[in-house]
């Protein structure tokens, strides 16, 4: 967050975490912006999955099964997307032989709470497939 004197040009920002106001601005909206520049880093923020089933996202880790780590990959690749059921069975029958509907309800569930200490959320999008999303943001 950059303060401009009354007078200045304004800098030219390509970055979208940068801003900047022209002084003078009253606290309220400059914490209001700063907070706004604060969400959009929030909301950029992608998890990671080691080689261990460490699960991290922000200042926060978890280790997941192995079961869970395959739906993980698949969550963290596209994160913020739908992944379909189809992708989750596909990805779950290279370890387990017969992987029915339930049995992937089974995994997504266990998984979901696994996920709440570290502000990670799979939402379930109605006849496509599931979203890993930020519960934070």
């Amino acid at each position: 967050m950059l303060v401009v004197e009354g007078g200045a040009r304004p800098p030219v920002c390509i970055d979208p975490f940068e801003d900047w106001v022209r002084a003078p601005i009253s606290r309220d909206d400059l914490e209001a912006r700063v907070r706004a520049l604060q969400n959009r880093l929030i909301s950029r923020r992608v998890p990671t999955l080691d080689a261990a089933g460490t699960l991290s996202f922000g200042d926060h880790s978890i280790t997941v099964s192995n079961a869970q780590a395959e739906l993980m990959d698949l969550l963290i690749e596209r994160f913020g997307e739908v992944v379909y059921r189809g992708e989750f069975v596909h990805r779950l029958a290279e370890r387990v032989p017969t992987v029915t509907r339930n049995s992937l309800d089974l995994h997504i569930m266990r998984l979901r709470r696994r996920l709440l200490p570290i502000d990670l959320s799979i939402r379930t999008v109605w006849g496509r497939g599931y979203l890993l999303e930020n519960a934070a943001a």
